[in-house]
């Protein structure tokens, strides 16, 4: 494959599925994991909290927007910074989908 072919990849990907991630999403995940408590809770564990919540989306993504504390122990997650409200709403949706992507 040329450097070109898996440019346009890339680029199709980020603009017509979404599945591109930001760089501030990988800040996420050096103290979350999937399914293993790094840091901070699993994104399963997050999502099975906030399964039947409403407002599920806007509460993570101020968490990940402002940062939070108390809710999942005594460390608290710092605002991400780099992160846009547009990612941070995205990145909260998959998160929720965790719990039907669940084996």
């Amino acid at each position: 494959m040329t450097i070109r072919t898996t440019l346009a990849a890339t680029l199709f990907l980020a603009t017509f599925c979404g599945h591109v991630n930001a760089a501030s999403e990988d800040t996420c995940r050096a103290c979350h994991a999937i399914d293993n408590k790094v840091v901070g809770p699993p994104f399963r564990e997050v999502a099975a909290r906030y399964k039947d919540d409403r407002q599920a989306i806007e509460k993570l993504k101020k968490s990940m927007l402002e940062g939070s504390s108390g809710k999942w122990g005594d460390v608290a997650m710092p605002p991400n910074a780099g992160l846009t409200p547009q990612e941070a709403e995205r990145f909260a949706h998959w998160v929720m989908s965790l719990n039907v992507a669940a084996p």
